[in-house]
């Protein structure tokens, strides 16, 4: 259940990014008595927009305009529907400091470190105890939701084989560092110049025969895969052009002998081995794919929920007004 929350939190927090900041001053809605104002609605902008445009996103000319009108009113109604979980899940019942903390402790470890959680806090604009009590509430609501059968799992898998197809993929390690001269918003900043050097200096480390794996976890700034010694499995399309070509020039043990250059920065890639192509059996997915349709089957009661929680909602919305 919790894969739910972190899925709409994320939901709540990209649509609010999107937000026009030139909406006026005062209040823009109201729900259930509490406002939400224009500069609440600007500050998230300011806060995220530029991050936006660095990913390609143009918001100038008279297309842009029309663009962040249509989105302007799509994103007061997310933070509408944002305001509305968070007042139906205070009514759901007080937890004390402890509970909140056990409600959070499973949510917080699918999360691949503790600057990652850090991050997504700080990226949904909410609290610890706010999320504890959005996952109290949907405890309750789906509690009695039946789990989904065998049947109804072998069913979907035979209607649905070729999600279970796995293509060949490479299973690599590699050590980043980043390129960032300030325009960008990645965690760590290094001119091209000195995050080459940085890499060719761990080449040299290499070369003299020091473990891969362990300066992965010493000096990598993927913080996604240093943990894991710079393991990172991937198929066709599913990394930047770069570093699939460099990976897939490389035989088992070796690894690239000169920095690669990508639009993250620089890395030093590594081949584990190579992973064929197959089909994975139901008795292969059984349990994973009944937790999911569970989890899925919870998701959309939890939405009827809300649905009609928002239906008996007073609400204001004064872009939609008229």
């Amino acid at each position: 259940m919790h894969g739910v929350i972190r899925f709409l939190l994320l939901a709540l927090a990209v649509a609010a990014v999107l937000a026009v900041s030139g909406c006026g001053g005062g209040v823009v809605a109201i729900v259930n008595g509490e406002k939400i104002t224009s500069e609440e609605l600007s500050r998230r902008v300011d806060e995220i927009k530029s991050i936006m445009e660095q990913q390609g996103i143009d918001f100038s000319g008279d297309q842009g305009k029309i663009f962040m009108e249509s989105l302007q009113k799509k994103t007061l109604d997310d933070m509408i529907n944002n305001k509305l979980i968070l007042q139906e899940a205070r009514k759901s019942g007080r937890l004390t400091p402890e509970q909140i903390q056990e409600k959070i402790k499973s949510f917080k470890e699918q999360f691949p470190s503790g600057e990652e959680y850090d991050r997504f806090l700080e990226q949904v604009k909410m609290s610890e105890e706010d999320i504890a009590y959005i996952l109290n509430l949907q405890e309750q609501v789906t509690r009695d939701a039946p789990p989904v059968s065998e049947a109804d799992a072998r069913k979907y898998y035979d209607e649905n084989k070729k999600q279970f197809e796995q293509p060949e993929q490479l299973q690599v390690r590699h050590i980043l560092f980043f390129v960032d001269d300030g325009e960008k918003s990645y965690p760590v900043k290094h001119t091209d110049a000195e995050a080459r050097q940085m890499a060719e200096e761990v080449i040299a480390q290499l070369k003299q025969g020091k473990d891969f794996a362990g300066l992965a976890r010493e000096k990598s700034e993927d913080s996604g895969t240093k943990a894991d010694g710079g393991l990172y499995t991937f198929s066709e399309g599913e990394a930047v052009k770069e570093f699939s070509d460099a990976a897939r020039a490389l035989r088992p043990g070796e690894y690239t002998k000169s920095p690669v250059r990508t639009e993250y920065g620089y890395h030093i890639i590594k081949m584990e081995k190579k992973i064929a192509a197959r089909q994975y059996s139901f008795e292969d997915v059984k349990q994973q794919l009944t937790y999911q349709l569970t989890e899925q089957a919870r998701e959309s009661k939890f939405n009827d929920y809300m649905e009609e929680v928002k239906s008996r909602a007073v609400i204001v919305n004064k872009l939609r007004a008229g």
